[in-house]
């Protein structure tokens, strides 16, 4: 079946929910116990929650879950609290299009914002959070889960950004117009920083030998770049103390620059001979209200 024959709809029977638990042990190599309540998810699903599953025929290849919740301000927003691609269905813009059929559901619902975390370090996930979808971070949380957190992150601090998703703003509505008329081929792509808006990272090795050699606390300007490795699950996966490493030095830079204002609004990602790179930008905003902000604000 072509992508554009997978359905993303919502799950009509309790097997249809169940393979959503099947589908997330897989995703992120849970032990068999593991997974989403399959009676929390119906019922959930009944009561103002987004769940909605891609369907390659009759089976499930990809899920997204999501429930009511309540911003800092009181606000009612969106919860999106898991999403998983079975691997061999990766890289064919399941993900993105499981996120704007759940940003539809959204604003029929009368909703601004949806909220999720990530880990910082995945390159893929920022750069569809971020670049694609127009989502925005400036909260940085430690060890979200603990280190016995089940399936790939075990054994590591689960650092998290919280990602801001202002579904109505005009940033988001330009990304997604962005999104659907295509972009740049990453082989075109210069790199992003410059004397302007400068690198604060230090990057050398490749592949899962990449490490974090150095990096720049306090620079002073309108936005700065942070870069970080092309497959941290890789390299974690190869070497557990260069990827603690990884998440203690990227932990200091974000949690700097965030305190100082900036704010995570982009992820770019670039080739450099052989060498894809990928890196964060950073930028201190006019007003601290995300929907305020106007498009040529974020010109990079």
């Amino acid at each position: 079946m072509s992508d554009s024959e997978i359905v993303i709809r919502e799950p009509r029977t309790y097997a249809e929910f169940d393979a959503i638990r099947q589908v997330q042990r897989a995703a992120f190599e849970m032990d068999p116990e593991g997974g989403l309540y399959v009676p929390f998810l119906v019922t959930a699903a009944r009561n103002g929650g987004i769940v909605l599953g891609a369907f390659d025929g009759e089976r499930l290849v990809g899920y997204i879950f999501s429930y009511l919740g309540r911003a800092p301000d009181g606000q009612i927003k969106l919860v999106s609290q898991t999403m998983g691609v079975l691997s061999e269905y990766r890289g064919r813009g399941i993900a993105t299009r499981l996120k704007l059929a759940q940003r539809e559901r959204a604003l029929a619902q009368g909703l601004s914002l949806i909220t999720w975390t990530f880990d910082p370090l995945l390159s893929p996930n920022a750069h569809l959070n971020l670049h694609k979808l127009g989502g925005i971070v400036r909260i940085y949380e430690r060890n979200y889960y603990g280190e016995d957190f089940p399936g790939i992150y075990r054994g590591l601090p689960t650092d998290r950004f919280l990602v801001e998703w202002w579904i109505r703003s005009e940033h988001v509505v330009e990304q997604l117009r962005a999104l659907e008329g295509g972009g740049r081929a990453e082989e075109d792509r210069a790199p992003p920083f410059g004397p302007e808006r400068p690198l604060v990272t230090h990057v050398e090795g490749e592949g899962t030998a990449q490490r974090l050699a150095g990096y720049e606390l306090g620079v002073d300007a309108p936005e700065v770049w942070v870069e970080i490795p092309t497959d941290f699950l890789a390299l974690k996966a190869t070497d557990r103390a260069l990827a603690r490493a990884w998440r203690e030095g990227s932990r200091a830079l974000f949690e700097h620059y965030f305190a100082r204002g900036y704010v995570a609004v982009d992820f770019q990602r670039w080739w450099e001979g052989e060498r894809r790179r990928g890196a964060y930008r950073l930028w201190r905003p006019p007003t601290a209200d995300p929907t305020a902000w106007h498009p040529s604000d974020l010109a990079a």
